[in-house]
Formats: C-alpha cells, sequence, structure tokens
C-alpha cells in the first residue's frame, strides 16, 4: 500500500511537472524497484485513474522587430544647364566737360649762337602749366630770355646785352558756379633793358565762362591790380618826376581761351589791358599767343609770339618778341 500510495504521487507530480515543460510524448515504463527484501514477490500495481491532462500553455514567441534600414545617400541632381544671360552693353559714360586733375602744360628751351665778325648768343626758356579741376584751376607760368653779342671794330671789342628779362607767376581760379568764378593772381617781372629792377602785380577780380568744354576754353574777366615798380639808379622818368619806385591801382580786363585745333595742334592767347584809374597813371597791354605742334607723344614744336605796351616806360613804349622752339610736353 505505501508503494502505490509513492507511485501515485510520482504520477501526479509527472502530470504536473508537464505541463511546465514542453509536451514530450508519454512513454510508458516501468522502472524495475528495488527492495531489500529479494525474495518478496512484487505486489501487483493496480493502474492509477487517468488524470486528463491540460493542454500546455504556449508562450507565442515574439521575433524581435528588424532594425529599420537607413536610407540610402541621396544622389544629388545634375545642375541645371544655364544660359548665361547677356546684359546689354551700357553705353559709355561721357567725360566730364573738365577734367579732375590734370596737368597740362609744356615746358620749352631755345639756343642760338653765332660766330664770326660778330658774336652773338640767345637762350630762352619758358614754362606754361595748367592743373585743373572742375571747381578750379591753377595756372602758373615762367620765362627766362637773355642776349647777348660782341662786335669788334677796329680791334675794339664792344659787349652789349640786347635782352635781359625774366618773369614768373600764378593765377588761382575758383568756381563761383559753373559759369561764374573768382581769382587772386600774383606777378613777378624783371626787365633790365627797361631799367626794371622788379616789378610785383597781385590781382584780384571776377570772371565768366563763355566756353568750357574739355578741350576748348574761353573766358573772360575784370579786377583790380596793385602794380609796384623798383627801378635802377638814377631812376626813370614817370610824370616829370625822377623815380626809382612807383605804385599805381589799376584796373584789369582780360580774355584767354584754348583751342585744340586739331589732334595735333594746339593754340593759346591771352589779352590783358591795364588802364590806370588816374589819367596820370597811364595804360599798359600785354598780349600772348602759342601755337603748339605736337611731334610724337613727348616733344613738340611750340611757336609763341608777346607784346608788351607801357604807356610810362623809359624805353622803347612796344616791346614785341617771337620765341620758336623745341617743348617737352606733360599732359594727363
Amino acid at each position: 500500500m505505501k508503494r502505490s500510495l509513492c507511485l501515485l504521487a510520482l504520477c501526479v507530480a509527472s502530470a504536473a511537472w508537464s505541463q511546465d515543460a514542453a509536451p514530450v510524448p508519454a512513454v510508458a515504463a516501468s522502472a524495475p524497484q528495488t527492495t531489500s527484501d529479494t525474495t518478496a514477490a512484487p505486489a501487483p500495481l493496480s493502474a492509477p485513474e487517468p488524470t486528463p491532462l491540460a493542454a500546455p500553455a504556449v508562450t507565442p514567441v515574439v521575433s524581435p522587430e528588424p532594425e529599420p534600414t537607413p536610407p540610402a545617400p541621396a544622389t544629388p541632381a545634375p545642375p541645371a544647364q544655364t544660359v548665361p544671360t547677356v546684359a546689354p552693353a551700357s553705353p559709355a559714360p561721357i567725360p566730364a566737360l573738365v577734367p579732375a586733375g590734370r596737368w597740362d602744360g609744356d615746358f620749352s628751351a631755345s639756343l642760338s649762337l653765332a660766330e664770326g665778325s660778330t658774336k652773338s648768343m640767345s637762350v630762352q626758356l619758358g614754362l606754361d602749366a595748367t592743373y585743373q579741376r572742375p571747381d578750379d584751376k591753377l595756372t602758373l607760368s615762367g620765362q627766362y630770355l637773355e642776349s647777348r653779342s660782341r662786335t669788334v671794330s677796329d680791334g675794339v671789342v664792344t659787349d652789349s646785352v640786347t635782352a635781359l628779362k625774366w618773369r614768373a607767376g600764378g593765377r588761382y581760379d575758383r568756381n563761383l558756379n559753373p559759369s561764374d568764378f573768382g581769382f587772386v593772381g600774383l606777378d613777378f617781372s624783371h626787365d633790365e633793358l627797361q631799367q626794371l629792377r622788379l616789378r610785383s602785380e597781385p590781382s584780384i577780380g571776377l570772371g565768366r565762362h563763355l566756353v568750357r568744354e574739355r578741350d576748348d576754353q574761353w573766358d573772360v574777366y575784370a579786377g583790380l591790380t596793385w602794380r609796384e615798380d623798383y627801378y635802377y639808379e638814377p631812376g626813370v622818368e614817370i610824370n616829370g618826376q625822377q623815380r626809382t619806385r612807383y605804385d599805381s591801382v589799376d584796373t584789369l580786363l582780360g580774355e584767354e581761351s584754348t583751342h585744340q585745333l586739331a589732334e595735333q595742334l594746339r593754340f593759346k592767347q591771352k589779352f590783358v589791358l591795364y588802364p590806370g584809374l588816374l589819367s596820370t597813371q597811364g595804360t599798359r597791354a600785354m598780349f600772348d599767343a602759342g601755337l603748339r605742334v605736337d611731334l610724337n607723344k613727348t616733344l613738340s614744336l611750340s611757336v609763341k609770339l608777346q607784346a608788351r605796351y607801357d604807356a610810362w616806360a623809359p624805353a622803347e613804349k612796344v616791346d614785341v618778341l617771337l620765341l620758336t622752339g623745341l617743348s617737352v610736353k606733360f599732359r594727363d
């Protein structure tokens, strides 16, 4: 009886274990039982009552979700073929009537020599320069002229000076509006034949642009000038008196122009009249004209005519010079 109970408990435990484990086909097997009493016959085993087996609980197998496949890198689309757009050519800018910051002028020099019974030498240097901007202009000028001769007559040598003069000056113009301008100037001069040791002339006035283009200009102006002369001893006779110094205030009336006649031909002229405020002061006048023919980018041939008139000059009242020579030009 005790064995039967043990066997029944073993069957029940086996059935309970089979519910938790995977189902295994049942195989009926009888394990031999050993006993200490080998002589005793085993008692017949009664069949255990069948126990209904419940279906084992099946645990669903959850498959891990596959990792998302990273998207393939997008292949960049080829750039679109763009047809360049050609903008219509804009018209070239119109040059200003008066260029900004432009130097224009020339430096001239000439030399003449003569040998024989009469020896002579003449040298001339000249400078004429203008720096111009849209609103103002600076004009510089200078000249040196010397002429000497030597003659031999009956063994007598005579040296004489036929010309020895120089002048230098400048003028600054400032535009007040597109048509009118004001100016200040200062000039110095020397003339040994006129016994003039030094003349200084500051001036001031107003003017108007009649023509104001890039290569053609024409101005008229008026003002006042203060003239101060110093003469060599014993002086010169002015108004019936011998003077070594003479001062006067004169009016100033002038006009000047520059013209580009052709690509290689340029003409300039200037005329100024100095009537005295008083009838006893006399009248002076000056006229300058020059023609420049360009030979190449650097050299040019210049021809200049200069005329001066002075009512109180101690020597000749009219002085005329014709100068020719090579000029070194400069122009921006």
